[in-house]
């Protein structure tokens, strides 16, 4: 049960586990006693735990379970208080209880060799052979023990035939319980072990899916950004003297062009590379000139809002990284950042070492972010409840996550005491 507390068949094995041990443990306590109510509701009990492990197996199987069950257990209820009532003697109420387990195991039998195709592997397990062989040494122990109990030849002694019961009636239902109870277990497991894979081969089939994709949006977009390249250079060169305007609108289209240009190169070698992790490219990097690079866009691409952006940085610091993976990463955060603070909000970008790591702020004034949204914008195309007006997919911080740990590095994300986030 605590294997797979959600599952149906995992409750009713429970069950049937429950029942079997109150109904044999009322049978030992009642059974020198004459033959009265607790010993019929032992049985009963009994018997309704088999039924119930039949259930399951149809329910684990991807089988409904019929009313069937609840027929046998009333059918073999009336039968047991019939016989108790007219003071049946002990070899009609055992072979009653032996005959009606015969019928469940014979059905649980049944049930695992048409096991359902959907639900489990075309070809049975080590786990389902192992049921069948404990089922079948349950029926074999069970026609025994009704041979014995009918069959009593005048020149066995008593003792020989007591030995006879213990071994029908004890020894051989004993391993075929062995047998049978765990093997219920490794079926769940075999169950488990085939949803995985299918798990996989369908994981496998849509990287495969988005590969293609990937390389044909790839193809797809190159050609016509470069088309607008080559129009925005012919556009500079022939633009008028003094046109100042023009030159700076110009100029900002060239490297938001760029910028994607950079980005689906981004997104193919992280495709190429297998598991959506990228080449890390690793070049010495002066980070104050690259991060004053990188603002400087950052400020070009956002000139409508006139964001002010400052960089602390005291000291000269090189860190070996790809620099492309790094300014898509750094691009990412600075655009939240003004998008989500007011026009003309104050940006801040400070760079310090911290221990043998470099630690990179970025401060703004915006709204903050809801405390229990913090741990959730690293989710690929969450959108958080402050950005319906705001434009965006949602994988931003998602990409950036990615890169700073292909980096061996961390990011962290918190509301500022005095309003915006860090």
């Amino acid at each position: 049960y605590f294997a797979a507390p959600s599952e149906r068949y995992a409750r009713l094995w429970a069950m049937s586990g429950v029942l079997s041990a109150v109904g044999m443990s009322i049978i030992m306590a009642h059974a020198a006693r004459a033959p009265g109510l607790m010993l019929m509701v032992g049985n009963i009990a009994l018997f309704a735990g088999c039924v119930l492990v039949w259930s399951g197996l149809r329910a684990f199987a991807g089988q409904k379970t019929s009313r069937w069950g609840s027929f046998l257990i009333a059918l073999f209820a009336a039968s047991y208080f019939l016989l108790i009532e007219n003071n049946a003697a002990i070899t009609s109420r055992a072979c009653l209880s032996s005959a009606s387990l015969i019928l469940v195991f014979v059905l649980c039998v049944r049930t695992l060799l048409a096991r359902h195709p959907e639900t489990a592997p075309s070809r049975h397990g080590y786990a389902g052979e192992m049921a069948i062989a404990g089922l079948l040494l349950l029926i074999a122990a069970h026609l025994l023990r009704i041979v014995v109990l009918l069959y009593r030849p005048v020149a066995v002694s008593p003792a020989w035939m007591s030995q006879a019961n213990t071994v029908v009636a004890y020894l051989i239902p004993l391993a075929g319980t062995l047998l049978f109870f765990p093997a219920l277990l490794l079926l769940y497991f075999e169950r488990i072990k085939h949803q995985l894979l299918l798990s996989l081969e369908s994981k496998q089939e849509a990287l495969e899916e988005q590969k293609r994709f990937v390389e044909m949006f790839s193809h797809e977009y190159r050609t016509p950004l470069a088309v607008i390249r080559t129009n925005l250079d012919i556009l500079q060169s022939k633009q008028q003297p003094g046109a100042q305007q023009a030159a700076s609108n110009l100029g900002k289209m060239q490297r938001a062009v760029l910028r994607l240009v950079e980005v689906a190169d981004t997104a193919l070698r992280r495709d190429h590379s297998g598991e959506g992790k990228a080449d890390i490219l690793r070049e010495p990097i002066l980070m104050p000139d690259f991060l004053q690079d990188v603002i400087e866009e950052a400020a070009e691409l956002w000139s409508e809002r006139a964001p002010r952006l400052e960089l602390i940085c005291t000291t000269s610091m090189v860190f070996h990284g790809d620099r492309k993976l790094l300014k898509t990463a750094i691009l990412n955060v600075l655009d939240n950042a003004i998008k989500y603070a007011a026009p003309q909000g104050m940006i801040r970008v400070q760079l310090r070492r911290n221990g043998g790591s470099l630690l990179l702020t970025v401060d703004d004034n915006g709204p903050g972010i809801p405390e229990h949204e913090l741990d959730l914008v690293y989710g690929k195309y969450f959108r958080g409840s402050r950005t319906a007006f705001v434009a965006g997919s949602g994988i931003g911080l998602y990409l950036v996550r990615r890169i700073i740990v292909e980096h061996a590095g961390n990011i962290f994300l918190s509301n500022r005491p005095e309003g915006g986030a860090s």
